[in-house]
């Protein structure tokens, strides 16, 4: 006899946070939960600081202000109530209504509003990066990684429509004394 032949679905998803998928499940669900909160937090904390470029307080604030804020971050403001008066609190709901409403639009993650109208425009063109970001990123690799990336520029590297990026002829890759890539400054 099984479980599932007792227990109905519901008494089932009770037992699930005793497997480690249930734990695992359950230390997600707490990071989102911070996540979103640190989101609000610091939202706050950029209406605040709107706020002071113009000389007024939160406590202080009007729908206006904050409508004013949120437009400028492109977020709909539509379905806000007006009628509830304006308060600190009643700001972190707001904030925190709109970071879920966004948090669910977006297929994985986010972080705030202001984080997807700018990665919207961060798609559209490539990435370019410094010597020293590459060198800084490089760094970070562990000796298995470093290995699979020089494997990878020995075979040359394409983009999406087949073109070659690297031509594997150009690439040297040396060893220093000690058998590290690179050289130590």
């Amino acid at each position: 006899m099984k479980l599932n032949d007792i227990l109905n679905e519901s008494q089932i998803n009770e037992f699930i946070p005793l497997t480690k998928q249930g734990r695992m499940i359950k230390r997600a669900e707490k990071a989102g939960a911070a996540d979103m909160k640190a989101s609000a937090d610091k939202l706050l904390q950029q209406y605040a600081a709107h706020l002071g470029t113009q000389q007024k307080n939160v406590k202080k604030s009007s729908y206006d202000d904050l409508f004013d804020f949120l437009k400028s971050k492109k977020v709909d403001v539509s379905n806000i109530d007006t009628t509830v008066p304006i308060n600190t609190k009643r700001i972190m709901q707001i904030f925190t209504a709109k970071i879920k409403e966004i948090m669910s639009k977006k297929p994985s993650g986010g972080s705030s509003p202001a984080s997807t109208a700018s990665t919207a425009k961060s798609t559209a063109k490539p990435t370019t990066m410094t010597y020293a970001q590459i060198k800084k990123g490089a760094m970070g690799l562990t000796q298995k990684q470093k290995q699979a990336l020089v494997k990878q520029l020995q075979q040359g590297l394409t983009t999406g429509t087949g073109e070659p990026i690297v031509d594997p002829s150009k690439v040297t890759v040396s060893r220093g004394k000690n058998g590290r890539f690179g050289k130590k400054k």
